[in-house]
């Protein structure tokens, strides 16, 4: 199953054992996780479908779906551990000043004159430098179609979405999107530059994106990340966010063949 997503992007699903013997089991699902690849492949190139990257997420225990991606081609780059805390209760907002030469403030809007398009993909940008958040995925998009597929995660609210300012240069973003469908509020990324890191300022930024929800209907807030992020993992666990589950990110280009 191939389920194309924001951000040129398309999910990979197989069916699990039990239907043929092991062996022929493993060859059938290589050989339909390759053909779908080069059917977008072919897309790509007639110009009928612009897919740059099929990802897959089996958990750990799927360890047939995990070896069958891996001799598709697939490239591992990352095993996440999914995160989430209560909605309530919220802790208040930072008080105490910025750094020097840091300012915060919410997005303007993705689209127009005034837009803060071109400055949410220079933070982005910045803030991917030496990170440890899957860090080989770094390159293999472009980082507007990463914002795109940011974007598209639930309900868009540029309210909750935040740049990071350093001397009047982007330098991270916190972005927040509503999931009314599974009441809950998605951390979808918070990434600083390297200028920026260790000052504290992550742990101020996730206090201020959390004040502000309050008043939402969603149950909780959920996030996802990259077991060797241990600075993050530390973050995520002081806001009072505990893992449910983990999976295994597998990522392959789509080329135009």
């Amino acid at each position: 199953l191939a389920v194309p997503g924001a951000g040129r992007t398309v999910m990979l699903m197989v069916s699990g054992p039990g239907v043929w013997p092991a062996p022929q089991e493993h060859l059938e699902r290589v050989a339909v996780i390759r053909a779908a690849c080069a059917a977008f492949s072919a897309d790509r190139k007639a110009g009928a479908r612009d897919t740059c990257l099929a990802q897959a997420l089996p958990e750990p225990g799927d360890t047939w779906a995990i070896r069958a991606f891996n001799d598709a081609g697939f490239t591992h780059v990352g095993d996440l551990a999914y995160l989430r805390r209560p909605l309530h209760p919220l802790p208040e907002p930072p008080i105490a000043p910025w750094p020097d030469g840091v300012t915060v403030r919410t997005v303007r809007g993705l689209d127009g004159p005034v837009g803060d398009r071109g400055l949410l993909i220079e933070a982005l940008d910045r803030s991917y430098a030496e990170t440890l958040d899957c860090p080989e995925l770094c390159g293999m998009r472009d980082t507007a179609d990463v914002l795109e597929s940011h974007r598209s995660t639930g309900a868009w609210d540029r309210n909750l979405w935040w740049l990071i300012f350093l001397n009047d240069q982007p330098h991270g973003c916190m972005l927040f999107n509503r999931c009314p469908d599974h009441e809950s509020v998605e951390l979808v990324y918070l990434g600083l530059s390297t200028q920026l890191r260790g000052k504290r300022i992550g742990s101020a930024l996730l206090r201020l994106g959390l004040s502000r929800l309050a008043g939402s209907p969603a149950d909780h807030v959920a996030c996802a990340v990259d077991l060797r992020n241990t600075p993050a993992r530390r973050l995520y666990e002081n806001a009072g966010f505990r893992e449910t589950g983990r999976r295994i990110a597998l990522v392959c280009p789509i080329r135009a063949g």
